[in-house]
């Protein structure tokens, strides 16, 4: 489960490549990118551990968004790292107050848990309060470098993305998509695919050697050099085939089930059936409705 690995002297993925945080360790501050699922607590605070003992620096959790295996681990973190503090979009602290998120959020964890066969009760999922609430546009100095939140929805409508300046790392969460093994790009416009477009716009203007995604390998290079202008390229061809099959189906759960039954062996088969399916609905939903 685990597969940690230098992305550059300061930069480390942890834990899984198909759910992984980034760590930033930096002279005045380490930065912890996204909390994972609950089942990796245990794996990050044996990681992140070091980099506070040896450095004697804050750590600080940076939210891509609000979902269930972007923030699962957070309250685990907190209990067993001293001085963590979590830092998100500022509505995120809407969304702990709201029981059926939170029950959703602890619910998709529970299933990845038994996915892998995890009885811990220890690491299950509590609902937190942000240290610092985030709008976009915020800078932080680690030490060695300028980290710059970059405020991206469509995705979720509480998505950030993070620019790591002198690297040049932008760390995306989902607000460009993920890189499947194949190379296709899976596009993940949840709340709204016109904010989605948007966002990608946007980070099209930053110069980036490598894109630290919230699913998967990183991306570097060449590659990376592509990738936002290739990602809008996927979402566009993907809305049309939304579009293509509700004209030919008239009904949203019928595209769903459609799409599903093309494509979630291979763009879908490293989460929960009903994770894959609830954002797919909620992807075609937002084309449908033009939103």
């Amino acid at each position: 489960m685990e597969a940690t690995y230098k992305i550059t002297k300061a930069v480390s993925l942890l834990g899984n490549v198909m759910i992984p945080v980034y760590l930033i360790t930096g002279s005045k501050l380490c930065v912890l990118i996204d909390t994972g699922m609950t089942m990796m607590g245990p794996v990050y605070a044996k990681e992140i551990l070091p980099c506070l003992t040896q450095n004697n620096v804050p750590l600080y959790a940076f939210l891509t968004h609000s979902h269930y295996d972007h923030l699962g681990s957070v309250s685990y973190l907190k209990r067993f790292l001293p001085g963590f503090k979590i830092g998100g979009y500022y509505t995120i602290d809407d969304i702990m107050r709201s029981s059926h998120a939170v029950e959703l959020i602890t619910s998709l964890n529970q299933d990845g848990e038994e996915m892998m066969n995890i009885h811990d009760p220890e690491i299950g999922f509590r609902p937190f309060q942000l240290d610092i609430p985030l709008r976009g546009g915020e800078h932080f100095y680690t030490g060695d470098d300028d980290l710059e939140v970059i405020y991206t929805p469509g995705h979720t409508r509480d998505s950030l993305c993070y620019y790591l300046r002198n690297q040049r790392i932008m760390f995306t969460g989902e607000a460009a998509g993920i890189r499947l093994p194949s190379g296709e790009i899976l596009p993940e416009f949840l709340a709204s695919y016109k904010s989605y477009v948007s966002s990608l716009t946007i980070l099209t203007q930053y110069p980036v050697d490598y894109i630290a995604t919230g699913h998967g390998p990183v991306i570097e290079g060449e590659e990376a050099g592509r990738f936002f202008i290739n990602s809008l390229q996927a979402t566009q061809v993907f809305i049309e085939k939304i579009r293509a099959y509700y004209r030919e189906d008239g009904t949203i759960q019928g595209v769903v089930q459609r799409i599903k039954n093309e494509d979630y062996a291979k763009s879908g088969g490293g989460q929960p059936e009903r994770a894959y399916t609830i954002n797919l609905q909620a992807k075609v939903k937002a084309v449908i409705e033009d939103k």
